[in-house]
């Protein structure tokens, strides 16, 4: 990344409450799988990912602000739960550990497509992936034993979310990513409400 340009995305930000709930099953799960095979993320770093964007020119922040900021005021806001846990591909051969999400989906989908749409003018690639509304717990190292991975597997099968996790999503969030060698930096780079419009 140039010093002219920043690494962002487009996200759903969780109150503190819900991202200290999370931070619980992490660590629950952490202790049923030790070990450097699996990368967890920081609760203060859990989000909903609606679209990564890459490195963005500082000179294009503006226009890009507007074109979500047209996005998110036509939206509604959302209530959404956190309800299950799971895997990509699948728990059996697992690459991302997930929280799944449950109430106003389609809506959010319906806002991940908007945002795609409004970008894409902009030069940014639309989406090859159906969108799959998920929280990022951990990542599995490609390293990783059969062993850690079978001991996964079995923490996914018995494991549930901690607390009772729920979301009223009134806003979206511009942010940027800072890698370092204690892992990403996140901080919000615009606050993009929902509804304004309406």
């Amino acid at each position: 990344m140039s010093e002219m340009s920043i690494r962002s995305f487009v996200a759903i930000e969780l109150p503190d409450d819900v991202a200290r709930g999370l931070g619980r099953t992490v660590d629950c799960l952490r202790a049923l799988i030790p070990g450097s095979d699996i990368k967890w993320v920081a609760s203060g770093n859990i989000h909903v990912t609606l679209k990564f964007l890459g490195d963005v020119r500082i000179d294009r922040l503006e226009e890009v602000q507007r074109a979500l900021e047209m996005v998110c005021a036509a939206a509604s806001p959302m209530q959404l739960t956190i309800e299950e846990l799971g895997a990509f591909p699948s728990p059996r051969a697992p690459r991302i550990i997930w929280a799944g999400l449950k109430g106003d989906i389609e809506q959010l989908a319906s806002l991940a497509r908007a945002i795609d749409e409004a970008l894409e003018p902009l030069g940014f690639a639309r989406e090859s992936r159906p969108f799959t509304p998920h929280l990022t717990l951990a990542r599995v190292r490609d390293e990783a034993s059969h062993g850690t991975r079978a001991a996964l597997s079995d923490a996914l099968a018995g494991a549930s979310v901690t607390g009772n996790l729920a979301v009223e999503a009134v806003a979206a969030s511009l942010m940027e990513s800072q890698l370092t060698p204690r892992g990403a930096v996140y901080s919000r780079v615009a606050h993009l409400p929902m509804g304004s419009c309406r």
